[in-house]
């Protein structure tokens, strides 16, 4: 784990308009149905001794616009980590545990709110670990019919993947940093970022370990 690029990856993320972003492009397709300002902190009740888990997630908000409650997760990955499809399942469901315990204690009886959790990967080789359940484990075929299968939701900058993004810092961070690990760009382009903010090229250097690039 790089930790001054998972440093740098979480003050960005800890942008609403941004975290709101990644979730809009990957599960609607661009169409901005969360809103930043809907956006919560966590309340401290969320965490306990066992798993805090703001010291665990890069950046977790609470969700609220009066029809869709929720709770929205994103876990920045610079490397691959074979164990992060079971990393991101705990989280999942450690976050299931915490909002169960706050509704007994407050007796509510309503439904808990939904956990979304998305693991961005900014690295450059391929995500090739598991990115389901079962991909990890020898299921035997007999329980194929009862196994419990988990899908991490994951976006990759290397892919093929497109994304529409509406943030233009969010977009420029994640293409400006796929056209360099696909050689797309080349060293004498760099002062063509004129009109990209010095924060977001520097975030790209950072993730990319790129020499050249000029801030």
């Amino acid at each position: 784990m790089n930790k001054s690029k998972d440093k740098i990856m979480k003050e960005f993320l800890e942008n609403n308009a941004y975290f709101v972003d990644f979730f809009n492009a990957y599960f609607f397709d661009g169409e901005r149905v969360l809103k930043p300002e809907n956006c919560m902190e966590l309340d401290s009740e969320m965490n306990d001794s066992n798993m805090d888990l703001e010291k665990h997630v890069d950046v977790i908000r609470k969700y609220n616009d009066g029809n869709l409650y929720s709770a929205f997760i994103i876990e920045n990955q610079s490397c691959v980590d074979p164990s992060m499809v079971v990393r991101a399942a705990v989280y999942e469901y450690v976050a299931y545990e915490r909002m169960l315990k706050k509704s007994k204690k407050n007796k509510a009886k309503e439904k808990l709110p939904m956990v979304n959790i998305l693991v961005f990967y900014t690295g450059e080789r391929p995500w090739n670990a598991a990115s389901k359940l079962s991909e990890l484990v020898e299921v035997d075929e007999r329980f194929t019919a009862c196994f419990h299968d988990y899908k991490m939701n994951l976006i990759e900058i290397t892919g093929n993947t497109s994304y529409n993004f509406n943030e233009e810092d969010v977009y420029n961070l994640f293409y400006i940093c796929r056209s360099i690990y696909d050689q797309s760009i080349y060293e004498g382009t760099s002062n063509h970022f004129g009109l990209v903010k010095s924060s977001v090229l520097k975030i790209v250097k950072t993730l990319t370990d790129v020499e050249w690039l000029d801030l």
